[in-house]
């Protein structure tokens, strides 16, 4: 079987990933990155301690979209200063 491959933008501290990741091993599935891209350097220390299987890659809008890989899935956090004390 292939891994489910999967890219993950604005990734944060990586809490949709794990969700993920987890919910497809329960399933029997494995699964890969082939993409992380976060801007945030305190949640980038976060994820390279947490994941450090793949580097993180910074902003999106800087990757040139013939240098993503083939994916399943597209993950992406949403904007969460509106609920965190640190803004």
């Amino acid at each position: 079987m292939e891994k489910i491959k999967f890219i993950d933008l604005f990734a944060g501290i990586g809490g949709i990933r794990c969700g993920f990741e987890n919910a497809f091993r329960k399933a029997g599935y494995e699964t890969q990155c082939v993409l992380t891209s976060e801007i945030k350097p305190y949640a980038v220390k976060v994820l390279n301690a947490n994941h450090p299987d793949g580097p993180v890659s910074g902003d999106i809008t800087k990757i040139a979209a013939s240098d993503i890989k083939d994916f399943d899935f597209l993950l992406a956090g949403f904007p969460c200063q509106a609920y965190t004390i640190v803004n």
